[in-house]
């Protein structure tokens, strides 16, 4: 399935998406003009063959990142 990840704002979305990038992680940045402004996200897919080590590495470095850019807290 493809899972969005919105984040809202154009440089915080190209920010993310070059973090995970560098960390070893594809996900597709969505920005304006293919969606409205201020709707920015980040496009994941999986896939049933990703392993249980691999989504938790996914789901640590999007936590990371997320942090980092006070994105979450």
């Amino acid at each position: 399935p493809v899972i969005p990840i919105h984040i809202g704002d154009h440089l915080r979305t190209m920010t993310i998406w070059k973090e995970l990038f560098d960390a070893g992680i594809f996900v597709n940045p969505v920005i304006s003009p293919a969606v409205p402004e201020g709707s920015q996200l980040l496009r994941t897919s999986y896939m049933a063959t990703h392993t249980d080590a691999q989504m938790n590495r996914v789901l640590e470095t999007f936590a990371k990142v997320g942090k980092d850019v006070g994105l979450i807290s």
